[in-house]
Parts: C-alpha cells; sequence; structure tokens
C-alpha cells in the first residue's frame, strides 16, 4: 500500500480531472486499495478538497465541450473526409509492400441544425422546463365487440366497487 504524499494525491487529482478512468482503476494505477483512497478522502482535509477541486475542473472542461459542440451545431462547419487506396507495389517483389494508388479528399459543409438553432432559442434547458407535471389519471375506455364479453367486465366492475365499498 502506498504512503500518503502530496505527489501522490496530485497523481489522482490529475487522473480524476483527466476522466478517463474510474477511482477502482485510479487507485490501481497508484497503487492503492479503494478502501484507502476513501480512508484518504475521509481523513484529510486537503486530499479532499484537491479531490473536489478535480472533480469541478473535470464538469468545467466537460461544459465547455458541451458548448463548443452546441456552437458548431448552430453555426454550421466545414467536414474534410479523406480517402486513401492503396495498391501491391509493382516495382517490389514484397508482396506486403504497398504503394498509394488514389488519394481522395472531399470537403463537405455540414449546415446548421435547427433543432439546436430552437434549443438555443427556447433558452435551452431548465430545471422547471425538465420537471414533467404530473397528470391526472385519464379514465380507461375498452372497447368490446362481445356481449358475453361486456357482461362479464361490467361484474367484474361492480365486484371491484363492492370490495372497495367494504375495505
Amino acid at each position: 500500500m502506498g504512503k500518503f504524499n502530496r505527489s501522490l494525491s496530485d497523481k489522482i487529482t490529475a487522473l480524476i480531472e483527466e476522466d478517463n478512468y474510474t477511482i477502482t482503476e485510479i487507485c490501481c494505477i497508484v497503487g492503492i486499495s479503494r478502501k484507502i483512497f476513501y480512508e484518504w478522502k475521509a481523513t484529510k482535509p486537503d486530499f479532499a478538497e484537491a479531490l473536489d477541486q478535480a472533480v469541478e475542473a473535470r464538469e468545467e472542461k466537460l461544459k465547455q465541450k458541451a458548448r463548443q459542440s452546441m456552437r458548431q451545431k448552430l453555426e454550421g462547419y466545414r467536414q474534410i473526409e479523406t480517402k486513401t487506396t492503396y495498391v501491391a507495389s509493382k516495382d517490389s517483389d514484397d508482396p506486403y509492400s504497398l504503394e498509394v494508388k488514389e488519394y481522395v479528399v472531399k470537403e463537405k459543409y455540414c449546415v446548421p441544425e435547427t433543432s439546436a438553432i430552437v434549443y438555443s432559442l427556447s433558452g435551452g434547458y431548465s430545471e422547471s422546463k425538465g420537471r414533467k407535471e404530473p397528470q391526472a389519471p385519464s379514465p380507461l375506455v375498452i372497447t368490446v365487440d362481445s356481449e358475453k364479453t361486456k357482461r362479464d367486465l361490467e361484474r367484474l366492475q361492480k365486484n371491484l366497487s363492492e370490495k372497495k365499498g367494504s375495505c
């Protein structure tokens, strides 16, 4: 088990900030157990604060990427596709030697997305918009073709209402 020190703390916070690893993977990389990690987090306020700052930095990077992606969707962007075709070399005896036969570069413009524009003009996502209002239950409507089935359903409904009344 590793002993707590500043360099180990810095390495852990850097790995958390990268957002590529789980806590278990980070612990394996730095050579400590999950138990020790959470023990340090609980008993060492400087370490806990450094972890919180790393998480905040990671979240800020994620928000920045999301804003960049949204901007790209709002403004449109150019996309460059390259296609390289290889063939076996005629000059070489080696069958694995290849030479470029064709190199094609395509550039296309991706237009702004209407849904992204509408989303940004409507103010985007907010907590109040994200919550769904509870709706009153609508009555259940069953269409029955058979008279026998209709009578059976009516009898069932009558029995159920009698049971509710006796409770």
